[in-house]
């Protein structure tokens, strides 16, 4: 799928169908309609459907992320993102999808590893 959201040199890597969820008298209950949550190579993108877009997009870089659950909301599987500002965002995901989300999201947040001992170069 093209999106005209995204910025030169990034793709779109898996999309899911999430929910924004908050705690209120004692249970999780859902705000506003399904969104998409599409994971790119440097952010998580959150679209609205498309009769309801009017350029109202939300995205969070993986770099103001601390930390990624997948947890259970109620019944309903689930997302915790702990931002690095100390907000969480709470998401319901469709269909049993929060494992596969949260393992994608931790992918990106990891930085490469580095070998503990360099590569000689060799000088000729």
């Amino acid at each position: 799928m093209d999106y005209p959201f995204l910025e030169p040199d990034e793709h779109a890597i898996e999309t899911y169908t999430v929910q924004y969820v908050q705690w209120l008298n004692d249970e999780w209950i859902g705000r506003g309609e399904w969104l998409q949550a599409v994971v790119t190579n440097r952010r998580l993108m959150l679209i609205p459907p498309e009769d309801g877009l009017r350029g109202k997009v939300d995205s969070v870089r993986y770099a103001e992320i601390n930390r990624v659950w997948n947890l259970c909301l109620g019944k309903r599987d689930g997302v915790l993102l702990r931002l690095k500002n100390r907000q969480h965002l709470y998401l319901y995901v469709d269909w049993s999808q929060g494992n596969r989300l949260a393992h994608h999201l931790q992918e990106r947040m990891t930085q490469p590893t580095r070998p503990r001992i360099l590569p000689r170069l060799r000088f000729t």
